[in-house]
């Protein structure tokens, strides 16, 4: 696989960027044997058993075998409409944002431009910003409407592998709590951070359910014992409800709060993971074949060093005391 610079211009369309880039030529796909194509019946029986494996509680081992197969239907499909549609947040800063010269950019960005570029016939990229609350519906949605996949900062779980079919684990992140440095605590916990504030999360993100479960539970059963949970179309809005008062503290994973308080530093992300949050590429349960692909994809991406040098680009600077860190290794059901 070999990258290439992505050219092209921006349009905004509604309430939705959308960017339409040109990738440069493509090297051709090489075919493998790695594993056949799994169905989407398959697909959803794999997924089953994960779920009930209890040495995977998290579902992140993939039903798809790695593969590129320039015959699978869906792989054609884009071959013959010259473009791939891309779902991405383009309001996370090193993740997935807009640089200065207007293009996206950051640690989901080149995955997500290694993906379409490494499929038949050069597509064009339509870049689609969506919400987190968008990702699962947009990609079971039909015509306009339909991304082909989604590179999100999506964490794979068992509810969502029953709805999507999502890859092999590209990168691992928790749940961790900012709040104003103002407020820190030496030593102090996550859990301590969000006793008796409003804690804001992005809707329908794996934080706002995870703290939304602990407020239906009694108070003597609550393990963070917040006030109550304010939501927000994305992150990037949580921050701003924070600097506006309209909340004490917002929880995300780790990976997105480390951007967020690159850009206020008088924020400071406290406390350990609470969380496992392994991110994955998500396709619809029908596109089997692009699934395997992708999977494929992340074989190359990680073993050829693209996923390492583009994590000390976009993330290794922002978080404390800079580790270095290896690209988690592929999990594949039997």
């Amino acid at each position: 696989m070999r990258l290439h610079t992505a050219t092209g211009v921006l349009a905004l369309t509604g309430t939705v960027l959308v960017a339409v880039l040109t990738a440069g030529p493509a090297s051709p796909p090489t075919a493998t044997t790695a594993g056949s194509v799994a169905t989407p019946g398959r697909a959803l029986a794999a997924g089953a058993e994960t779920a009930a494996n209890p040495a995977d509680p998290h579902c992140k081992a993939s039903p798809f075998k790695p593969a590129e197969n320039p015959d699978g239907a869906t792989i054609k499909a884009i071959q013959q409409k010259g473009s791939v549609t891309i779902g991405v947040d383009l309001n996370d800063y090193h993740w997935g944002f807009l640089g200065p010269d207007g293009k996206p950019q950051g640690f989901d960005i080149d995955l997500a431009t290694a993906i379409a570029q490494s499929l038949p016939g050069n597509p064009k990229i339509n870049w689609v910003a969506l919400d987190d609350d968008q990702r699962i519906p947009r990609l079971n949605a039909t015509g306009d409407q339909h991304v082909d996949f989604v590179v999100h900062t999506m964490t794979i779980n068992c509810d969502r592998r029953g709805q999507v079919a999502m890859s092999t684990v590209y990168f691992e992140a928790g749940q961790r709590v900012l709040i104003p440095s103002s407020q820190a605590h030496p030593g102090e916990k996550g859990p301590d951070a969000m006793n008796g504030k409003r804690v804001c999360t992005a809707d329908n993100s794996t934080a706002s359910q995870l703290l939304g479960a602990d407020l239906k539970l009694p108070k003597s059963g609550q393990q963070y014992h917040a006030a109550a949970l304010v939501t927000a179309a994305q992150e990037l809005d949580c921050l701003v409800k924070l600097q506006l008062g309209q909340a004490d503290a917002v929880l995300t994973d780790d990976a997105i709060a480390y951007g967020l308080a690159a850009q206020d530093p008088q924020t400071t992300v406290v406390g350990d993971q609470l969380s496992d949050e392994p991110y994955g590429v998500a396709t619809s349960l029908g596109e089997g074949d692009l699934a395997s692909w992708i999977d494929q994809v992340l074989e190359d991406y990680r073993n050829k060093g693209y996923w390492t040098t583009s994590y000390n680009k976009w993330i290794r600077p922002y978080v404390p005391g800079r580790p270095e860190v290896q690209p988690p290794p592929a999990q594949y059901t039997d």
